[in-house]
């Protein structure tokens, strides 16, 4: 009998043993991740945080101020020139989702030794290029190839931490989350001091410098994937696993499953909506500061893009506020959990998320009324202090409550399905924000997605109220709860 969809794309990855000698990876086994010494799990989880994530985002934004070179040389339309922005951040959505059914078949460490070359590879083709579309398909590639550093990484901390009971794990799931957030504020500033002196294929140069080191990087990271780990072992013992069906099915099965959870989990789709909507204001702003800073108050382009600068200073103000909420509302109860032998509620992780949704519409529409002649550019500049810092709490504490609700067994698949929505959205609003600013106006173009904010303020206050319920309600939990049983 052919086996019913659900109950093929939610599977746990496990492998089958021999029952005459186990593979399982004990607690205390040296070759489970997790069982490594701190020592070795923090220098391991550098990678994924400090050297793989922030090159692969910033990719993003530090083509902006390449934007009038590559225009002028190739005789392009605004539109085609700001193209190659969101043709890379779509290939990141679709590489993150590739990634998470790669590792399935070969683990974490060959996913990263293959792609990040091949990336760089495309990023220093984006340089050389003689045409636009070379330019076009190159920026497109590099951004496919990029994209497994947002999902593999997060794959790797699973596997080497319990991110709901244990501090450091968690420390280092923020710092993930933060890299990635800060890259994207800072790739317009960084941009715009390479262009000042140096023509716009040195952009392509130095996200080339940055992935070349990221590509060394790689090689020296051991594998961490667990049923990888055992795959191994029992090829080192001479013994064969039975088979999971051929790569081509499990592909398929692990590429589904990302897509098939956006479809049926109740949770999935309105926190990749939050976040697909936060990152498409970024992107708005990638445009948006061009027409409102050159148009109106005569910056020039570096300025421009210096005028990011409070975003990043927000998004640092918010860390010390996400801490203080962390200490008070979920350590105290991950302290109580501990002392149970219970797990903390994943909701205990919403509480900077509930502020965030509230301040978000608030710096929107304080750039949107603010943005005028008769009013000084510092003001609409420092909205952008409050927008980072709701940025912050809004991306870190989402993906955490996600990785907390589905745990190791579908952590990956889940961040997959949000990094797949927040791309596949906030790509396509670059190419119609001057469009949508020179029919609306600037005040009512930022407006209007002030109001699309307002209207997504009750999702994180719903998760907080009936989260418990709808996580009773998941199919992969239910499902998960069954197998474990067995």
């Amino acid at each position: 009998m052919r086996e019913p969809i659900r109950e093929k794309f939610s599977r746990a990855p496990r492998i089958a043993v021999p029952r005459h000698q186990s593979l399982d990876l004990s607690a205390d086994d040296t070759d489970n991740p997790r069982s490594w010494t701190q020592k070795k799990k923090s220098t391991i989880n550098t990678s994924p945080i400090l050297i793989d994530n922030t090159p692969s985002t910033i990719g993003t934004a530090i083509y902006i101020a390449a934007i009038p070179g590559v225009q002028l040389q190739f005789h392009l339309t605004t539109t085609q020139a700001i193209s190659p922005i969101s043709l890379y951040a779509n290939g990141l959505g679709i590489g993150a989702l590739i990634a998470t059914a790669a590792c399935e078949i070969y683990g974490r460490r060959i996913v990263y030794r293959v792609t990040l070359p091949i990336a760089l590879i495309f990023t220093i083709v984006g340089g050389c290029s003689q045409n636009f579309a070379t330019l076009a398909v190159s920026r497109t590639l590099a951004g496919l190839f990029c994209g497994p550093c947002l999902t593999v990484g997060v794959g790797i901390l699973n596997d080497l931490w319990d991110l709901s009971l244990e501090k450091i794990g968690t420390s280092f799931a923020v710092l993930f989350v933060l890299f990635a957030i800060w890259a994207t504020q800072i790739g317009p500033m960084a941009s715009a001091g390479i262009i000042e002196h140096h023509s716009w294929r040195w952009t392509f140069w130095v996200a080339a410098i940055l992935l070349g080191v990221t590509a060394v990087w790689s090689f020296l990271v051991p594998e961490t994937y667990h049923p990888q780990i055992i795959r191994a072992r029992a090829k080192k013992m001479g013994q064969t696993l039975p088979s999971r069906g051929t790569n081509a099915t499990i592909f398929l099965t692990a590429i589904g499953r990302p897509l098939h959870m956006i479809l049926v989990e109740p949770i999935i789709f309105p926190t990749g909506l939050v976040l697909a909507i936060t990152q498409s204001i970024v992107m708005t702003y990638y445009v948006g500061y061009a027409l409102l800073f050159e148009k109106v108050y005569g910056f020039s382009q570096f300025k421009v893009g210096m005028a990011f600068g409070p975003l990043v200073v927000g998004a640092l103000l918010a860390v010390p506020v996400v801490a203080i909420l962390d200490k008070l509302m979920y350590q105290k109860a991950r302290v109580e959990a501990l002392r149970l032998g219970k797990t903390v509620a994943p909701e205990k992780r919403l509480y900077p998320a509930m502020l965030g949704s509230i301040t978000l519409p608030i710096s929107l529409f304080w750039l949107a009324w603010s943005g005028r002649k008769e009013v000084h550019s510092i003001v609409p500049i420092l909205s952008g202090a409050l927008f980072g810092f709701s940025h912050i709490l809004n991306t870190l504490c989402l993906p955490l409550y996600n990785n907390d609700v589905y745990t190791i067994h579908y952590g990956a698949s889940v961040l997959a399905a949000s990094t797949f929505i927040r791309f596949l959205i906030s790509s396509c609003f670059p190419l119609f924000t001057a469009q949508m600013i020179g029919r609306l106006g600037f005040s009512w173009a930022m407006s209007l997605l002030g109001f699309i904010t307002v209207a997504m303020i009750p999702i994180p206050w719903a998760f907080w109220k009936w989260g418990p319920r709808l996580r009773k309600g998941t199919r992969y939990l239910r499902h998960l709860e069954v197998v474990e049983a067995r």
